[in-house]
């Protein structure tokens, strides 16, 4: 006895679907023999996985977190019929959630932990018989999917500070204090952040220089396990000249965000944020410090909404499916790096 089966998804614009919108299509389905079934079930499902192997200290653990956004079934059979030999073909029509995660993927082996993470959505049509050997037989297709960034920083000018202080012995504790502006925390891809920042060196210890990037951090929350976050700088870096004690250096910065880069919203497994690091090196005997400008990228092609219920920033809480694609790990650091 065999089962044949096409699933036909009507096209989205870009070939990506967005959170609300209606996924409809059509599944042609056919048997060679006379065959028994009592349910026949087309679903709409969005799931999270997550697993991490952590490989420190010579042993390896294994951690998973799995989370669901979206499992809408229509039932086409829903008793005992025989369906003749021949072709069938059922329509389905679904409606996606609006806060829901865009589907993601990610694959690392770097600093002791290898991490896999996929977020999925698809139609599946399963097929059971009556029988308590009889297995159920699934088909899916995977759809893409592409969510509006929901912005929890503000569009408005933010100023962000952090300071310093230089332990030097037999003299009173000065202070290195970096300020920084940034006009717009909520930028699309292919814009421009536009940001300065004021150092002053009240200290007899040498700046040797500033280095300013662009950082993505992906963070997973796999059960049992502590928060495991990985870093990419985007782009190129800039580093200025140093700075005197008693002396003050200020700078105007603008950094094109890549179109590919988007915020990763609604998800409790898997995170992705960005922000703007200015970081001040001292003398190789002294501990650097850095000023984070955290920023929020969404989509141009879609919109920003307010939502009631604004997913919390990074910021606040610190088979026939396509196989996962290999990620290049270039350029990744671990936290301590950072």
């Amino acid at each position: 006895m065999g089962i044949f089966c096409e699933i036909n998804i009507a096209k989205a614009g870009n070939g990506e679907f967005r959170a609300g919108d209606v996924v409809s299509g059509s599944i042609k389905y056919a048997v060679d023999v006379n065959t028994v079934f009592k349910n026949i079930t087309v679903s709409l499902k969005g799931v999270g996985n997550l697993y991490i192997r952590d490989t420190q200290n010579n042993k390896s653990s294994d951690y998973f977190n799995k989370e669901e956004y979206v499992d809408i079934d229509s039932v086409i059979v829903h008793e005992e019929v025989l369906l003749p030999t021949g072709q069938y073909e059922t329509q389905f029509s679904f409606a996606l959630p609006e806060n829901i995660p865009p589907s993601f993927a990610y694959r690392s082996n770097e600093y002791d932990y290898y991490i896999k993470c996929k977020i999925s959505y698809y139609i599946r049509i399963k097929f059971d018989r009556p029988g308590m050997l009889q297995l159920p037989v699934r088909f899916k297709k995977e759809i893409a999917v592409r969510t509006d960034l929901i912005p929890t920083l503000p569009r408005d000018p933010i100023i962000y500070a952090k300071q310093k202080k230089v332990i030097k012995l037999f003299a009173a504790n000065k202070i290195m204090s970096v300020k920084a502006n940034i006009e717009n925390s909520v930028i699309n891809g292919g814009e421009t952040v536009r940001f300065n920042y004021e150092i002053f060196n009240d200290t007899n210890v040498e700046i040797t220089g500033v280095e300013v990037k662009l950082v993505e951090v992906h963070k997973f929350k796999a059960s049992g396990l502590y928060d495991v976050k990985r870093y990419k700088n985007i782009g190129a870096q800039h580093r200025t000249a140093g700075i005197k004690g008693g002396d003050t250096q200020k700078a105007d910065f603008a950094i094109t965000i890549p179109f590919d880069l988007r915020t990763l919203q609604y998800s409790n497994i898997a995170f992705r944020d960005y922000f703007v690091k200015i970081k001040v090196l001292l003398p190789s005997f002294r501990r650097n410090f850095a000023l984070h400008i955290p920023i929020e990228v969404g989509d141009k092609n879609g919109e920003a909404g307010v939502h009631s219920e604004s997913p919390p920033s990074y910021w606040e809480v610190m088979g026939e499916c396509i196989k996962d694609k290999a990620f290049n790990d270039n350029g990744w650091s671990t936290d301590e790096d950072m």
